[in-house]
């Protein structure tokens, strides 16, 4: 009983230490996509817009992460879980800044900018865009 529920523990914080950089990673990534300090933005300027974007990015790779936590968790060792969450991880964040580019690149304007000026209708399109894209790459696994 001692033995699993120490080996629980272990696997807990492992998963919700990596959780943590991930997290981190996909903030940092999304602020070299959007314009200005992304911190700025959020915790300065109390900036609507790009709150709504974070939180939809941040929530989506959440849900990304929790599916490939399921998945690795499947894995015979705990060291290869935690690099099948981490990886593909990864290629969410990438597919994600992706699609932000992408759209960025189809709209008239910069988008980042759009995002900045308050213009509240547009940052539905790359938010719904995350979502999409985490339900649907959880849903792979």
């Amino acid at each position: 009983m001692k033995s699993l529920l120490l080996t629980n523990l272990a696997e807990i914080s492992s998963y919700g230490l990596l959780g943590i950089l991930v997290l981190i990673l996909g903030y940092l990534a999304l602020d070299v996509v959007t314009p200005g300090k992304l911190r700025d933005l959020l915790w300065h300027d109390s900036q609507r817009d790009a709150v709504i974007l974070t939180a939809g990015f941040l929530v989506s790779l959440g849900v990304v992460y929790a599916a490939s936590v399921r998945a690795g968790a499947m894995t015979e060792y705990l060291w290869q879980g935690l690099l099948f969450a981490f990886l593909y991880s990864l290629v969410a964040i990438a597919l994600m800044i992706f699609t932000f580019v992408l759209i960025d690149w189809l709209t008239p304007g910069k988008l980042g900018e759009l995002l900045t000026t308050g213009n509240a209708a547009i940052v539905w399109v790359p938010t719904v865009v995350f979502v999409v894209l985490g339900v649907s790459m959880g849903s792979v696994l």
